[in-house]
């Protein structure tokens, strides 16, 4: 049985701040530990694998979440084209990562050791399976495990950097090595819950029909994902080839703190997805999609205000006076991190009514902006210049997304950014519930 949306949207959330936290001591523990430049070089190499799982894994996740909503194909059938497919393009990524690492490594990772690239690569098909099985979690509405997994993935991280970084002290390699095992430790317990919830285990029914469907439908929003990814992390390919490896360091850890932010807007942007592809009614999917939208913004904007209170000893407290330099650019990218979240909300409803497209192109506008303002600023104000030109772009993203929904489908700009008395009283009503069953334990 399907719980309600706020249900998963709060539950989402819960477990999202949980591993959050989780995540922020692992981080804590590897910029310490490495300083400056080693936190550089590790968020560079982890890089290679991220970027190369986003450019070629052709959208199976989004075609997973779509299709199962859809019910056009059985789980046998997408659970074994996902498991094939994925160690396909594991070794299609591998391949192309060995060439940029043997012929392109001074352009992309100068001053990354090749061993370093070389090793992060070994990661590649615990990315695809983790990612392209564990959307079928989602995909069915079962945000309990989902949440599950994705905690582990910052428990793994924390597990592991204790492990390899602190404990035997193998620097960037052991940082390394820590995200490598976290994708391990993902995949490992998602196969298990598959088997044990689904029945899923070996791949028995490919299906070529859904296989070329998926590719079809995700393509359209998988040129989407690629933009947006560079729009994400161009600033630090950038940074390294404008300044050096400490730069990237700085700007990673500013970077980190600040998309924290993004907690309610990961979590109900989750829950939206799967669920507006198993609505039909397009006035259902307008009202669900306004009132997630305005409510998302509403919660992000009050943690961006505390943020922007607090945040400079929140750097000096956790990462020390060594990351003093990442307060700046912490506090220039939050205006467009909170603004980010209302483009986070709409993107999926665009997913979820099978127009991903519309994503790929306000996503191709803002790639091309925000590498532009990249080049220009980045050369003039260093690493803060980095931070304009990325809050500039996610306001730009943003701003794109809401007003083409808006006139799409005749919804009011405003009902998508300003809170209403009726939502505040949701929150009250909702809040009464739970000490309501507090209580009675």
């Amino acid at each position: 049985m399907k719980k309600s949306v706020v249900y998963n949207s709060i539950l989402t959330v819960i477990r999202h701040l949980l591993g959050s936290l989780i995540g922020v001591v692992a981080i804590i523990i590897i910029a310490r530990v490495l300083g400056k430049e080693g936190q550089g070089e590790y968020t560079l190499a982890i890089l290679l694998p991220t970027i190369l799982y986003t450019m070629l894994n052709g959208g199976i996740s989004t075609a997973t979440v779509y299709f199962l909503g859809q019910r056009k194909y059985n789980l046998e059938e997408v659970y074994s084209t996902n498991f094939i497919s994925s160690l396909a393009l594991s070794l299609v990524s591998f391949i192309v990562g060995l060439f940029i690492v043997f012929f392109y490594k001074d352009f992309f990772f100068k001053g990354i050791p090749q061993q370093l690239l070389l090793y992060s690569m070994l990661v590649l098909p615990l990315l695809y399976l983790q990612k392209n099985l564990q959307t079928i979690f989602q995909a069915k509405e079962d945000f309990e495990r989902f949440n599950f997994i994705v905690i582990l993935n910052q428990f793994g991280l924390l597990l592991f950097s204790v492990l390899f970084v602190w404990g035997l002290e193998l620097g960037v390699l052991g940082a390394v090595l820590s995200f490598g095992f976290s994708q391990l430790l993902m995949l490992f317990v998602s196969v298990r819950l598959l088997r044990k919830e689904y029945s899923l285990f070996i791949p028995k029914s490919f299906s070529y029909d859904y296989l070329k469907e998926g590719f079809l439908y995700g393509i359209k929003g998988h040129v989407s994902n690629v933009l947006s990814f560079v729009n994400y992390r161009i600033d630090m390919f950038l940074l390294a080839f404008f300044l050096d490896n400490i730069a990237v360091g700085v700007y990673s850890i500013a970077v980190t703190l600040v998309e924290r932010v993004w907690l309610v807007s990961h979590a109900v942007s989750s829950v939206l997805f799967a669920r507006v592809a198993n609505l039909s009614s397009d006035e259902e999917r307008n009202k669900f999609t306004s009132i997630a939208s305005r409510n998302t913004l509403f919660i992000t904007a009050l943690t961006g205000l505390v943020l922007l209170i607090l945040g400079k000893w929140i750097v000096l407290i956790l990462f020390g006076l060594e990351y003093e330099s990442s307060v700046k650019p912490f506090l220039w990218m939050l205006p467009g991190v909170v603004l980010f979240s209302l483009g986070r909300i709409i993107a999926n409803d665009f997913s979820g009514r099978g127009r991903p497209e519309i994503n790929t192109y306000v996503a191709l506008a803002v790639a091309a902006t925000n590498l532009g303002l990249n080049f220009i600023l980045i050369p003039i104000f260093g690493i803060i210049g980095a931070a304009m030109a990325t809050s500039a772009s996610y306001m730009l993203d943003a701003v794109l997304k809401s007003v083409i929904f808006a006139l799409q489908n005749k919804v009011s700009f405003l009902d998508l950014v300003l809170i209403k008395g009726n939502d505040l009283l949701l929150y009250k009503t909702k809040w009464l519930e739970l000490k309501q069953k507090a209580f009675k334990r």
